[in-house]
């Protein structure tokens, strides 16, 4: 089998395609035969060394995958050969074969309807939305939810999960084509924070009420724009930094508009509180059978086109998800 290994800490320009052995299933363990991967953030960080989980090269990166169960571990209850899964491993993804170890990587069974490239796609950016939304941000129907990078993996999986939770989802993103993806996803308002002031494109939306909930994976210079668009009790989501720097905060600005800013720390939340992230899925893949929800796919690659679709990221020249074929 194939897989790309990081040899050096430099991007995607210390990836190599290699051949390796299939890999052993242990006892608590699932052994997953990869269709399609999808990229994400970290993806680009963790081949730099630039992420928190750190690796040593030479090691496998990829976050998460759609597949087939090709074994299951004598200790492992609830799955069985021939089903069709996606996966969160948070590393070794981009391998046609690659086994995890439950709870703290995770596997969950998809819908009938859901294609492998879809359940790819899904985990990571609508596990980080809707955790982030409904525990994090208590979102609550008929609020105002404001999505920064409304284009991207996570902040397109949030216009949908805000709309779904009864919202007013207003969309920001950084171009007119990404904010035309927006308003197809379900936004009822959208706003290009590059040729428009964002604060007061938000006021003049909000009736100069401001926004209930802030959802922010860029960070960088947008939050200091962002936070002044906070309504009274706004909850200030801070999910990752796509823009770059990681942004400081004077804590007294908080008090102005009785402001939170809370972390939203998923992948690790579900390890922790693994009921609660699995009744979110049981929650998502209804709305996704109800058509609520549906994964944009920005652009496709094949297997040897992985490092190509890397760099398209770091440059931030994506929209929705990436998906990369591991089948020959």
């Amino acid at each position: 089998m194939k897989a790309w290994v990081c040899k050096e800490l430099i991007g995607e320009k210390g990836l190599s395609l290699e051949e390796q052995d299939s890999p052993v299933c242990g006892p608590d363990q699932i052994k997953i035969r990869n269709h399609v991967a999808a990229l994400n953030f970290p993806d680009v960080l963790i081949t730099r060394g630039q992420y928190q989980l750190k690796l040593d090269p030479p090691f496998t990166p990829g976050s998460e995958c759609g597949g087939v169960v090709l074994e299951v571990g004598s200790n492992i209850k609830g799955f069985k050969t021939g089903q069709r899964v996606m996966v969160m491993s948070g590393f070794g993804a981009f391998s046609q074969e690659l086994v995890v170890s439950p709870p703290f990587q995770q596997v969950h069974l998809i819908p009938d309807a859901m294609s492998f490239e879809e359940a790819a796609a899904f985990n990571m950016t609508y596990g980080t939305g809707m955790h982030g939304l409904q525990q994090r941000g208590n979102l609550q129907a008929g609020e105002t939810l404001l999505v920064l990078g409304s284009a991207g993996g996570c902040g397109s999986a949030a216009v949908e999960i805000g709309k779904a939770m009864g919202a007013r989802v207003i969309a920001g993103a950084s171009s007119d084509k990404k904010c035309a993806i927006a308003k197809e996803l379900g936004a009822d308002e959208i706003i290009n924070y590059k040729t428009e002031n964002l604060r007061d494109r938000v006021m003049e939306i909000t009736d100069k009420q401001g926004v209930d909930v802030i959802f922010d994976p860029v960070g960088d210079a947008l939050f200091d724009q962002a936070k002044r668009c906070a309504g009274w009790n706004c909850r200030y989501l801070v999910i990752g930094f796509a823009g770059g720097e990681i942004p400081t905060f004077a804590v007294n600005y908080s008090i102005i508009k009785s402001m939170s800013v809370v972390g939203v720390a998923y992948g690790m939340s579900a390890i922790k509180e693994p009921a609660m992230n699995q009744a979110n899925f049981q929650q998502l893949f209804e709305w996704y059978q109800q058509g609520k929800l549906k994964p944009h796919i920005g652009k496709r690659y094949n297997l040897s086109q992985l490092p190509e679709a890397l760099a398209e990221m770091h440059a931030g020249n994506t929209v929705g998800k990436t998906a990369v074929s591991f089948v020959d």
